[in-house]
């Protein structure tokens, strides 16, 4: 997850104060990731609730803006993954994600190969906590969910999975997240107190 300071550049694109922005960024934000709205109707629809009106040219920017907020997965977690994958660990990626980040990933992110399946929830039409969702990744991976942690930081998504029989930890640290993996029988990784509150990925 982006920290507050990450969607500046991004405020900044709308013209809209903090406040305003954070509230409208947030609201439509299912149905983009669902993949009910492509990134020009998000982005409209953000507009028209703010009273404003954006050009095509701004949208583009928006959605480039967008994409480029999410695409720089913590190094260490990142690397922690591939290490799991390389001992043979079946790993995957479950994520909530626009269409228009989803392709963008598909087509550039090289770390992608670390996983064995990635659920992104524009291309299944579900979002996290939906039941649907963790099925699916389930199904990818071929693995019963009391073979699997999941790992988010959202409580809501992390109950939804444990709801399924999954194992589910919380993300809040790095320090904390390496500590808590040691209980389901995975590696530990090197984590500092500098990493604080980053995101998993």
């Amino acid at each position: 997850m982006p920290r507050g300071s990450d969607f500046e550049p991004l405020r900044c694109l709308t013209g809209l104060d903090e406040h305003q922005f954070q509230d409208l960024f947030w609201r439509y934000r299912q149905d983009y990731d669902r993949g009910t709205l492509d990134g020009a109707a998000y982005w409209q629809r953000v507009a028209q609730a703010s009273g404003k009106q954006f050009s095509n040219e701004q949208i583009q920017e928006l959605i480039a803006g967008d994409i480029a907020l999410w695409t720089h997965p913590d190094a260490t977690l990142l690397n922690w993954a591939r290490d799991l994958h390389n001992r043979g660990v079946k790993t995957a990626i479950l994520s909530d994600m626009p269409r228009d980040l989803a392709l963008y990933l598909r087509r550039k992110a090289a770390w992608l190969r670390y996983f064995d399946h990635a659920v992104l929830s524009s291309e299944v039409g579900l979002v996290k906590p939906q039941t649907g969702i963790y099925e699916a990744c389930l199904k990818g991976l071929k693995v019963r969910a009391e073979e699997t942690l999941f790992i988010d930081d959202n409580p809501a998504n992390v109950e939804g999975a444990r709801a399924l029989g999954i194992h589910a930890v919380r993300f809040e640290s790095a320090l904390q997240l390496a500590a808590d993996v040691q209980r389901f029988g995975l590696p530990g990784f090197a984590a500092s107190e500098s990493m604080g509150e980053s995101s998993p990925a």
